[in-house]
């Protein structure tokens, strides 16, 4: 019986793995396939149609990812080029597509902290150089740019940490109840407390790890 078990959890490891493998080379290639459109539109002065697809490379951003500099670097071009021609709404898109591209990452730890928080200074900047809308016309614009800077910040997506303890919580308190039904009781069903210690304890912490992270993620 348990040289079976044993290969059932070899398998699961395998499965477990194979998916792991194949979530991790669907990211690599689009995050590659939108770089490289991004670029060839820029070349061909497609600007706008190479911000999209920089945006999207963006959010298939990975660790480690050898592609977000270059998407965000392009962006930022964009962006600037823009300014430079006047082209007021067309900077605002860009840097957008920079804060918003690495606010929707896939990957929950943003790996470029410094550029999406220079794209939203940019973005309050550029707000504040525009035409007030009536309810701010009373302001000068440094107000307008802090109020816009402070709404920039509020943040809708998951806590990094609180998701995290959330999602390997879940799994952890899963597989753990799997290691306690198969180790934890005898043929007839009886509890046997020495071997169901290990899996019960460990049971308890990872949904202890899950209530957590759903209450803070």
């Amino acid at each position: 019986m348990k040289p079976f078990v044993d290969r059932v959890g070899v398998l699961y490891l395998i499965a477990a793995l194979a998916l792991v493998a194949l979530a991790a080379g669907r990211t690599v290639f689009e995050a590659r396939g939108e770089l490289q459109l991004a670029q060839a539109h820029q070349e061909d002065g497609r600007s706008m149609r190479a911000l999209e697809h920089y945006r999207r490379s963006l959010r298939w951003s990975f660790p480690f990812s050898p592609y977000v500099d270059d998407a965000v670097a392009g962006l930022e071009s964009i962006a600037r080029a823009a300014e430079r021609a006047e082209d007021r709404p067309a900077a605002l898109l860009a840097w957008r597509s920079l804060a918003g591209g690495l606010a929707a990452s896939r990957f929950s730890y943003a790996p470029e902290a410094t550029a999406r928080e220079r794209a939203k200074a940019e973005i309050a900047r550029l707000v504040a150089a525009g035409p007030s809308p009536g309810i701010d016309a009373n302001l000068d614009s440094g107000r307008v740019a802090a109020e816009h800077r402070e709404l920039l910040e509020r943040e809708a997506s998951p806590h990094p940490i609180g998701a995290t303890l959330l999602v390997l919580g879940f799994i952890a308190w899963v597989a753990s109840l799997v290691a306690l039904a198969r180790r934890g009781f005898d043929s007839s069903g009886r509890l046997v407390w020495p071997t169901a210690r290990a899996p019960f304890w460990s049971a308890m912490a990872a949904f202890t790890a899950f209530a957590i992270g759903l209450v803070f993620a």
